[in-house]
């Protein structure tokens, strides 16, 4: 039987498989650096976002695989011989998930010794992660055996992956929900999110009679199947009615702060703690800015350690910064000016009547649009006459503007901030 898995491994569908899935997950890691820069259960994460794409390979390479049997009319040979009819679907099955299998991870290999140079956390469980993702493999590799064996046509193969595209594609809509955990596909718990071990661990059990079912199926093998069936809907059940994806805890570990030693206070969670020395550049000037005037923030956090329930507004002293994708692969900042847009939660007036239709909805919109562009040192265009004014007066008198806009947006009132928008 070795030596039966080695010919298939070298001259199977198994070298392609390797090559194809070598290529596309380089190419997936390629397009969005952003999702895994600089964070080990980044990388983990974005294996599982992969599998869109993974699990149509894999799937497409099974059932080209099994179907050789019969578009080679050898079928009946194979099964005249004395060896268990199993044995050559599951030495099938075997070659193309290693090969497969090995081919994404040595391309996410790649991208490892990337995040290794950064990574600031390395907790968390992220490997469970690529375990499962790993298992998934194997489980989409049998289904294309199981389909390769019942459909004699050459078409199967990349029929079937593309029904799995679409199918994988429709079930991401489950996100949120307990379901969501049957799928391979990643199922949106952030970064920094905490995956029981008991979800992982009936998530892999899922997977594993998933396979199993669908092998004996395709062997043929009644019982079997009839126990791997019963398996799987025994594993299935607990994980519909545990807790969706959406309701994850943040591990401690990770949100655990850690802060600049000087200047103005900036705080990132240890898992995005690679990219303080460029948020600090980015955000320091800013704060230093407003340092000392009444109502500003004198601090900004990182968004994943924020309490559950409490929105940007209801902490004036801070500016919650949302570090999501914000990673280049080289564990550098992405869009500093992401950053600049989280200090827009400063100048936004905070009632509900604030904007109303009319005149004084847009009064109140230029107010905040020069508050902001002050706030944020932006320049001035040549027909921007109240920023020019409001940069003229002495800088004493530009802080007590920008104080008194503060104070009218907290009370939400309208004729002063009007006021403060056409007489800087």
């Amino acid at each position: 039987m070795r030596r039966v898995l080695r010919v298939e491994l070298r001259r199977g569908t198994a070298p392609l498989a390797a090559a194809a899935m070598f290529g596309a997950g380089v190419w997936m890691l390629a397009v969005h650096p952003d999702d895994w820069g600089g964070r080990w259960a980044g990388l983990a994460n974005y294996l599982r976002v992969s599998m869109l794409i993974l699990c149509a390979l894999m799937i497409a390479a099974g059932a080209w695989q099994s179907g050789r049997e019969r578009r080679r009319d050898i079928d009946e040979l194979i099964a005249s011989t004395p060896r268990p009819g199993w044995q050559p679907l599951v030495v099938t099955w075997l070659a193309v998930t290693l090969a497969g299998a090995a081919g994404v991870l040595v391309a996410f290999a790649g991208a490892a010794v990337l995040v290794a140079r950064v990574a600031t956390y390395s907790g968390g469980g992220w490997w469970w992660t690529l375990a499962v993702g790993v298992l998934a493999l194997a489980a989409a590799v049998a289904v294309g055996v199981l389909v390769g064996r019942l459909v004699p046509l050459r078409a199967v193969a990349p029929i079937a992956g593309l029904a799995t595209y679409l199918g994988l594609a429709i079930v991401i809509y489950w996100d949120g929900t307990s379901a969501a955990w049957l799928s391979p596909v990643y199922g949106g718990w952030a970064v920094y999110s905490l995956v029981p071990e008991r979800v992982t661990a009936l998530q892999a059990a899922w997977l594993v009679t998933l396979t199993a079912l669908l092998l004996a199926a395709a062997a043929r093998q009644r019982r079997a199947a009839l126990l791997a069936g019963g398996l799987a809907i025994a594993v299935a059940v607990p994980i519909i009615a545990g807790p969706g994806t959406h309701r994850l805890p943040a591990d401690p570990a990770a949100v655990e702060l850690v802060c600049t030693s000087s200047g103005p206070q900036v705080c990132l969670s240890r898992i995005n703690a690679f990219l303080i020395d460029d948020v600090t550049t980015v955000v320091q000037p800013i704060l230093e800015r407003l340092d000392g005037i009444p109502g500003a923030p004198q601090r900004a956090l990182d968004h994943s350690a924020q309490p559950t329930g409490q929105s940007a507004e209801q902490d004036d002293d801070t500016v919650w910064l949302n570090l999501d994708y914000q990673s280049t692969a080289l564990g550098g900042l992405a869009n500093p000016e992401h950053l600049l847009a989280d200090f827009r939660q400063v100048t936004r007036a905070r009632c509900e009547n604030a904007f109303r239709a009319g005149r004084t909805d847009q009064g109140v919109f230029r107010t905040d649009t020069l508050a902001t562009r002050w706030m944020l040192d932006d320049q001035a265009a040549v027909d921007d006459v109240p920023l020019a004014r409001l940069r003229a007066l002495p800088k004493p008198a530009q802080r007590a503007w920008f104080a008194t806009y503060l104070d009218a947006a907290d009370r939400c009132d309208v004729r002063t901030l009007i006021r403060l928008g056409q007489q800087p």
